[in-house]
């Protein structure tokens, strides 16, 4: 067996054993249960799906950032690289977040008045 082999199949073992560990929470259930079901999809995936990375989206819930931060660290002269670099996100993503929080302000204002 090539070191190849070895190193997929222990890769394929540590992806059941998470999988297991999480389906286990979720149905509150033991791991050790639901393991021979995680196995049959897992191998199920490895035959149909052979050497193609697989996407996986995002959960539905979008992620929060620290809006009130990462203004701070504009004002107070931080690149903008260094301010992506820093709460791990793409350019794009910060000024997306930026505009939403701009155009929510506007709308909490007037509800205020």
């Amino acid at each position: 067996m090539s070191r190849k082999v070895a190193r997929c199949r222990a890769r394929v073992s540590e992806l059941v054993d998470e999988l297991a560990i999480g389906a286990a929470l979720r149905l509150r259930t033991d791991s050790d249960d639901i393991r021979p079901v995680v196995e049959a999809v897992v191998a199920y995936l490895v035959e149909e799906y052979p050497s193609q990375d697989l996407y996986i989206p995002a959960s539905a819930s979008e992620p929060q950032y620290p809006v009130a931060e990462i203004r701070a660290a504009m004002q107070g002269g931080k690149s903008i690289r260094a301010i992506c670099r820093e709460f791990r996100m793409s350019r794009r993503t910060l000024y997306a977040v930026i505009d939403a929080e701009e155009a929510r302000e506007p709308a909490t204002e007037q509800r205020a008045a």
